[in-house]
């Protein structure tokens, strides 16, 4: 991928990994043989061309003598190691109860890293995790960046080590290259098995929702029921959709911005259009990409004509809900602002969004 880059953080992290485990020569050797001029190869606010990463990729494995793909699967276990060292562990930790919650947590903390903390916008991979009745899990990864997926299994066996106290192993179960209208997207399926361990200590489980365990049951006092209206009002910002993308019902801020929306037969492109992930909108990429943070742009309303739009374009961020089996996606989101002034350029108010809403908080907190 020519156009694709990395950050800095990576070529940081490389070096911390060679340097500890084989010494500064090695590590001056290596970027000799990959054309870069020592004490610039690791500039952590630089961006550099997946062809640059390549190359010290390489270089690693040709000086120490292993295969690229163990460089890669030895350099997935040290970020890990890195990133918990470099002030990050807290957040790791607070992730999720399990390793399947932790994978599935992911790509939001992709999102917050690229286009919060450092503002890269770089295009991150997907986690999708299913658990498996015999206690293993299948953990779908998807990339635009081939041959990477070596990465994955360093990252995961060395979280389950440091956070779960679990030592897992990894096999390929699936690769395949997923063509789409502009781009390539690899496709791989891990199956991820726990190791009992040999002493016999307790050790956490990978997930706490194994098909065989898990129960949904719920014993209300008494028949509760909520109405499509009710739940309009209650979540202004929602977007529900089928299969085949329909509109079912949207929330009321969205109601009356398109009026004419009509159940079952509006298809969600007339109202909104997707921004991240970078994917084709269907929905299968959706579920593939169901942990991910969604945002999308509210296409403006129709106006008279002659007559231009007196607001700013609304963004949305929020996330997939797959309800009655599937059948039904619900979209539930909030506007994507953290300023009182973007509030107003857009034409939104507090008031309309729900009160236990952190965005509100973020808003009001900003001014």
């Amino acid at each position: 991928m020519p156009n694709s880059t990395n950050f800095g953080w990576i070529h940081e992290s490389f070096r911390q990994l060679i340097t500890r485990k084989y010494g500064r020569e090695t590590w001056v050797k290596i970027i000799k043989i990959a054309n870069f001029e020592e004490g610039l190869e690791p500039d952590i606010g630089q961006y550099y061309r997946d062809e640059d990463t390549l190359r010290i990729v390489n270089a690693m494995a040709n000086v120490v003598g292993i295969p690229v793909e163990e460089v890669w699967e030895a350099y997935g276990g040290f970020l890990i190691q890195f990133t918990m060292e470099t002030g990050w562990d807290e957040l790791l930790r607070a992730l999720a109860p399990d390793l399947e919650g932790f994978l599935d947590s992911l790509d939001a903390l992709h999102y917050f890293i690229d286009h919060v903390v450092y503002r890269t916008k770089l295009k991150g991979p997907s986690f999708r995790c299913e658990p498996q009745p015999d206690g293993t899990l299948q953990l779908h990864y998807y990339s635009r960046r081939t041959g990477l997926y070596p990465i994955v299994k360093g990252v995961v066996r060395e979280v389950a080590r440091r956070i779960y106290d679990a030592e897992i192993m990894m096999r390929v179960l699936e690769r395949k290259q997923e063509h789409y209208e502009t781009f390539v997207m690899e496709h791989v399926i891990f199956v991820v098995q726990q190791i009992e361990g040999v002493s016999g200590a307790p050790t956490k489980a990978l997930t706490s929702k194994s098909p065989s365990t898990i129960s949904i049951e719920i014993t209300p006092p008494g028949k509760f029921n909520i109405t499509a209206h009710d739940f309009c009002f209650a979540f202004p910002f929602h977007v529900c959709f089928n299969k085949d993308l329909l509109v079912e019902h949207v929330g009321v801020h969205i109601r009356n911005r398109f009026p004419h929306m009509q159940r079952g037969v509006t298809p969600m492109s007339e109202i909104i259009e997707l921004v991240h992930p970078e994917i084709p909108i269907s929905y299968e990429s959706i579920k593939a990409y169901r942990n991910s943070l969604f945002i999308f742009k509210l296409l403006a309303p129709p106006t008279p004509e002659g007559t231009s739009p007196i607001a700013e374009e609304v963004t949305v961020k929020g996330a997939m809900v797959f309800v009655n089996n599937g059948e039904f996606v619900t979209y539930m989101c909030s506007p994507n602002v953290t300023t009182v002034r973007e509030l107003l350029n857009r034409n939104i108010f507090i008031s309309d969004m729900q009160r236990h809403d952190s965005t509100r908080d973020l808003i009001m907190l900003n001014q």
